[in-house]
């Protein structure tokens, strides 16, 4: 088995089959696909189980409501690919997604991650371009989708999703644990990933304090990492600013971040 697809699904029914058919329609065909059910108590296991039955692919997990991070954990626990692919309920990847991401992964073994550009669809319309990574633009903000390729093995190096961060912010936490001692990451350019804009989002409705309480963690979960750039954790951001600056590539501002941002405090 090459590539397992998991998918976590809290009352997202109404979406749902929209998500296995873009699995369904794959044009790369060795795949699983794992529907976790974190106790949804809309249709969610009816559609999931019709699929189930149509496709041997497919396998289902019902909990009780325990939050995304223990879902996404449980299903990759269970997972027989190499190559793991997190997919929310709601969102769909284009049939040729997993054809591909799947050989940059398999023949490039310096790369830890593969990412691609992101389609917003639903409440807005519209393609958000890729962002060029390094480790210190990642450590002031969160660059890249969940539904991303990565490998097995590299996931298992890590304690996975952070239980604790089921709030928001887990898929930024996860991905400073699989690059901080090392790894590229790569973006397919072609828009292949559909992500849906509903009224309300997890993220859309944590506040300003609460989001500023999640980046604290997020500090405190890598502390280690951090403490080598910031004195304070509420400098990342201006210092993600500063990182993908033209100055900063060229190496004029490389010692000098922490001086200016003193400044601006």
């Amino acid at each position: 088995m090459k590539i397992s697809v998991i998918i976590p699904c809290f009352n997202q029914g109404k979406y749902l089959a929209e998500t296995l058919d873009s699995v369904v329609m794959q044009t790369f065909s060795d795949w699983e696909c794992i529907i976790i059910n974190d106790g949804s108590i809309d249709n969610s296991e009816n559609v999931a189980l019709s699929y189930v039955e149509k496709d041997p692919r497919f396998h289902y997990i019902c909990q009780k409501n325990q939050g995304v991070c223990i879902a996404r954990n449980r299903g990759i626990a269970m997972a027989q690919g190499e190559y793991i692919l997190c997919l929310d309920g709601d969102d769909k990847i284009s049939r040729n997604f997993l054809e591909c991401m799947y050989p940059i992964l398999d023949e490039e073994q310096s790369v830890k991650v593969v990412t691609s550009t992101v389609v917003q669809f639903g409440k807005i319309h519209r393609v958000i371009p890729s962002t060029d990574y390094s480790l210190e633009k990642l450590m002031g903000r969160n660059l890249f989708v969940i539904t991303s390729m990565f490998r097995k093995v590299d996931f298992e190096k890590t304690e996975g999703f952070n239980e604790n961060m089921a709030k928001g912010l887990e898929d930024w936490d996860f991905w400073l644990s699989m690059l901080e001692f090392g790894g590229e990451v790569v973006c397919a350019k072609q828009a292949i990933f559909y992500y849906r804009i509903r009224g309300y989002s997890r993220n859309k409705s944590i506040s300003e304090d609460y989001y500023s309480l999640l980046r604290k963690t997020i500090y405190e979960n890598h502390k280690h990492l951090f403490s080598t750039v910031f004195f304070n954790p509420k400098y990342s951001f201006e210092y993600y600013l500063i990182a993908k600056s033209y100055e900063y590539k060229l190496g004029k501002l490389l010692f000098r971040p922490i001086r200016f941002l003193y400044d601006l405090f």
